[in-house]
């Protein structure tokens, strides 16, 4: 009786559907690749480019992400789901993806270096972070170039990228991305020189003065005074530090009724115009997030003094001078923001 009824009990529970690779994208992945990898922010995900990385990278990528770039980090996906999501991709080009080996290939790193400095740094930069000299509008691409160049010292890249995938990709080129193929400049043995030196790039050193802040989406202090006087001390700061002040805005504005209004949160919007020309000049898409905006807000009978983490948000670009003087922009700012709360 006691097996029929742990029988019945079993024929009863709903079997477990497969993750939906479909509802799963759209949900994580399209906002940035768009609804069917068009590209955006993101990487395209071309029939090119699929042909050209394995499941196995794909599945990678989104679980390790590109640290310090765009493209987080999905570790909180089951192994299932990111397999899921990998079948949906793929299912756009109706064929399998490539399947490399694993292993590591013999090469020499010395010799890939000076291969590397002669073909390589023009598009992906002395330290393989993307940002060669070029020719484009930012310097640190082509202006054909659909996206960045890879930066091939990423974390994220180095753990999913086996070396038989980059150097296939050395040797046939990359059209969609603007990648010349070396088949007829390198042999097969050159190019597992240079993937030998790619394997020994490593990610820039955190700039000093952000390790408060690394990998944090913004700066939250608390004041000691009330709101009113709060918003005056972020007012004077932001004067004597140079900026321009313009009509604040409470956060809620526009999105609902004026009698709804949240009227203890504010956004003090500001600007040093030649600052402003100085990073745009750097990275003209810096202008889809300009970090000029310090927001007060009184909640649950805290006041609280927050700001975008402008250094943080300078490496999204992969772009070392825009890092740079994302690190300035933050000690300027979280001056203001000390000096408000003191």
């Amino acid at each position: 009786m006691k097996y029929l009824s742990a029988l019945f009990l079993l024929a009863c529970m709903p079997l477990f559907a497969a993750p939906d690779g479909k509802a799963l994208y759209e949900e994580n992945c399209s906002v940035c690749h768009h609804s069917r990898g068009q590209g955006g922010i993101g990487l395209p995900l071309t029939n090119e480019i699929l042909s050209q990385v394995s499941d196995d990278y794909i599945a990678k990528t989104i679980h390790h992400g590109r640290p310090g770039r765009i493209m987080p980090s999905f570790e909180a996906l089951s192994p299932a789901q990111v397999q899921a999501i990998v079948g949906y991709v793929r299912s756009w080009s109706g064929k399998p993806g490539p399947v490399f080996q694993t292993s590591r290939i013999a090469g020499d790193a010395k010799q890939g270096g000076a291969l590397y400095k002669k073909h390589c740094v023009r598009c992906h930069g002395k330290d393989g972070s993307g940002e060669g000299p070029g020719t484009g509008v930012t310097m640190s691409r082509e202006r054909s170039f659909m996206v960045m160049p890879a930066a091939l010292n990423n974390s994220g890249f180095q753990k999913s990228a086996s070396d038989a995938m980059i150097h296939d990709i050395i040797r046939r080129g990359r059209k969609d991305g603007g990648m010349p193929s070396f088949k007829n400049k390198l042999s097969d043995q050159e190019i597992a020189h240079v993937v030998a030196y790619v394997r020994t790039l490593e990610p820039p050193v955190i700039k000093k003065g952000m390790e408060e802040w690394v990998g944090k989406p913004a700066y939250i202090m608390e004041s000691p005074y009330d709101f009113k006087t709060t918003v005056e001390n972020v007012r004077q700061a932001l004067t004597g530090a140079n900026f321009r002040i313009f009509p604040p805005r409470y956060l809620e504005q526009d999105l609902t009724d004026e009698f709804s209004v949240n009227t203890r949160q504010i956004s003090i919007r500001f600007c040093n115009f030649k600052e402003l020309y100085h990073l745009l000049n750097i990275e003209p898409r810096l202008g889809l997030a300009l970090p000029c905006r310090i927001n007060v807000m009184e909640q649950d009978g805290k006041v609280l003094v927050i700001s975008a983490n402008v250094a943080q948000l300078a490496t999204l670009f992969n772009n070392q001078e825009l890092s740079e003087v994302g690190v300035l922009m933050e000690e300027i700012i979280l001056t203001v923001m000390e000096e408000a709360t003191l």
